[in-house]
């Protein structure tokens, strides 16, 4: 590892937790340029999808794999999140997606309980939990305006199955419900540039945005080597071409 990005004691709470959230990971400026960008893409608008939940209410979400030289990259292909990553899987990653999770004023709908591994293993054809996401908080993520809920050391209990909700893949309620008797509850509220890293077999959710603020969140997701998908599908494995973390102030269009 050329730069130990975390401690020892987070890593060892990771493991325990299936999460740890790092304050202030991305500086003022950092994050100015980030909402700078977002803010103003309408291509992100134009390319989201429209994500029901069970009520009907929608979330937008806007995706993609592939790794250039824009702006965006420089956080996900940046050594800040990839190393550490790294860190907390103790082998070599990969970039799987990027998204821009936009869940809009009093619009914004909720995201159903579920666990990122719940459908990667089979969509993606995943044989090991080894992939971990990166949520770096755009603006203020509160309970009012929907922010993510974790059941702390859920990924211990392993893969759980996961069917239709909405347009999501929630997961089995009777599995969730039990769950909720045995893992506290965590509101992960963020301020801008504060960053959760999450175990893809951590049961997370998040409620409706009932408030006045919008809830923008940039998440990029990383896949151990020896989770490379075993078969062709729509995820195509590609070496990260990684840059250093002044890459994103360097950036110039």
């Amino acid at each position: 590892m050329a730069h130990p990005y975390l401690s020892q004691e987070q890593i060892e709470q990771f493991n325990k937790d299936g999460y740890i959230i790092i304050r202030n990971y991305y500086n003022e400026d950092e994050i100015g340029k980030l909402q700078s960008a977002v803010f103003s893409d309408d291509n992100l608008y134009s390319n989201a999808w429209d994500k029901k939940d069970a009520s009907g209410t929608v979330s937008k979400v806007s995706l993609w794999q592939d790794l250039g030289d824009d702006f965006y990259a420089m956080f996900s292909r940046g050594k800040r999140l990839s190393n550490a990553v790294e860190q907390l899987l103790e082998e070599p990653v990969f970039h799987t997606t990027t998204k821009i999770m936009m869940k809009e004023p009093f619009v914004g709908g909720a995201w159903e309980w579920h666990q990122d591994y719940g459908y990667w293993a089979t969509d993606n054809f995943h044989l090991y939990p080894q992939l971990v996401s990166c949520m770096i908080a755009i603006n203020k993520a509160t309970i009012e305006n929907g922010c993510l809920q974790v059941l702390k050391g859920s990924h211990h209990i392993g893969r759980i199955d996961h069917g239709r909700t909405g347009d999501q893949k929630g997961a089995d309620m009777t599995f969730v419900e039990e769950a909720m008797k045995h893992h506290e509850l965590i509101n992960v509220e963020l301020e801008p540039g504060d960053t959760l890293f999450f175990h893809c077999n951590l049961l997370h959710k998040s409620n409706q945005n009932r408030s006045e603020h919008p809830r923008w969140a940039f998440i990029a997701a990383y896949c151990g080597e020896s989770a490379k998908p075993f078969k062709e599908n729509s995820l195509v494995y590609r070496p990260l071409e990684k840059v250093e973390d002044d890459a994103i102030l360097n950036w110039t269009a």
